[in-house]
């Protein structure tokens, strides 16, 4: 775990020695990534979405997939054109519906639990750590048809 955590704080201590009007290469690729989202979403005509919590490549939700969530919600919300749901809402509201996965199979609880946050759009994301960066693959999906509206990769 904090073999994993050390990338996250060294990529972290080096905003801090940047130059303010200068954007690190982390800061590029995740405005990079938020930039792509709101296209996809713009393109499919939706305007409120609900970001969820990242996972690695084993599926399982960890300290960095919900920094990436959070690091990628926050973007997005930079931007100014969309509306982005609450994290901790998003997840409490899949919980509470027992949503598990976002998947054909639990349709009408995507569908319930979307409309409790008044979401137009799930975004998922994975990420896998390969020679000491972070691959982060993004994937936006409609809670009416649990289908997938665009995806997105970013380093």
């Amino acid at each position: 775990m904090n073999r994993l955590l050390l990338p996250i704080f060294l990529a972290i201590s080096a905003c801090w020695t940047v130059p303010a009007h200068a954007a690190s290469p982390y800061e590029d690729s995740l405005r990079l990534l938020a930039e792509g989202v709101v296209a996809d979403v713009a393109k499919a005509k939706r305007g409120r979405l609900a970001v969820m919590d990242f996972t690695d490549a084993k599926g399982i939700v960890t300290p960095i997939g919900q920094f990436f969530a959070e690091e990628l919600s926050t973007q997005i919300l930079v931007t100014g054109e969309l509306k982005v749901v609450d994290r901790a809402l998003v997840d409490s509201t899949l919980k509470k519906f027992h949503v598990t996965q976002l998947e054909p199979a639990q349709a009408e609880a995507v569908k319930r639990a979307a409309k409790a946050v008044q979401a137009d759009v799930f975004v998922t994301g994975s990420y896998l750590e390969s020679a000491g960066d972070f691959r982060v693959t993004v994937k936006l999906v409609s809670p009416t048809t649990v289908q997938s509206l665009g995806a997105r990769r970013g380093t």
